[in-house]
């Protein structure tokens, strides 16, 4: 009996290498090569959730639904009981920002609307990269952090510090669920509950 055991012992130890040996089926790098690419061919996204914006000492809440498609975007943020907000919409020549009295305002780009309407200094070109879990395809990376599966963990851009703590599944793959990016003047905290693709 002490042969057998013994012999099993010889075969096992001879032909498995160490769990501290074993390798992840693929590299995060190129699971991370692969995410950038499924997520340059997505051109039509839809998520909501809920997001809090502070700059300086004043403080935002709201209820946020983000579409888009193609070029085309829209966002509505709403208050408390999905009661007031704003609603902007447009595309990459003209952008319209709807107040909750009904008044419009129209500028070229988003971040001039919301500048001049709101008194905020959003990114909002690159939050439509960051909210995907991916960098802003028009600035350089200054630093980025991965986890085991490729995704995003940290990225820092455009002076901007983005948290990614959390993903969820979403048409194979996998979106942020929670997103922090704050720069030093301004943080934004977003919780995605619901990711879809708009019919």
């Amino acid at each position: 009996m002490r042969y057998w055991l013994n012999l099993f012992l010889i075969v096992m130890l001879s032909g498995c290498a160490p769990l501290w040996e074993t390798k992840p089926a693929q590299d995060p790098e190129q699971l991370w090569q692969e995410r950038q690419k499924q997520q340059a061919s997505l051109d039509a996204w839809a998520f909501k959730g809920r997001t809090a914006i502070i700059q300086g000492r004043e403080g935002w809440n709201a209820g946020i639904r983000w579409l888009k498609q193609g070029q085309q975007f829209y966002i509505k943020l709403s208050g408390p009981f999905s009661q007031g907000g704003v609603t902007l919409d447009g595309n990459h020549e003209s952008v319209t920002l709807t107040l909750d009295d009904g008044e419009q305002l129209s500028a070229a780009t988003p971040e001039q609307l919301l500048a001049e309407a709101m008194g905020w200094l959003l990114p909002v070109s690159a939050l439509s990269d960051w909210v995907r879990g991916v960098p802003y395809a028009q600035l350089p990376v200054d630093s980025r952090e991965l986890d085991a599966q490729g995704r995003l963990t940290k990225l820092a851009q455009a002076g901007w510090n983005i948290e990614f703590l959390g993903y969820m599944p979403f048409q194979g793959s996998s979106m942020p669920k929670k997103v922090f990016m704050k720069n030093s003047q301004m943080s934004v905290r977003l919780i995605v509950t619901d990711w879809s693709i708009p019919e």
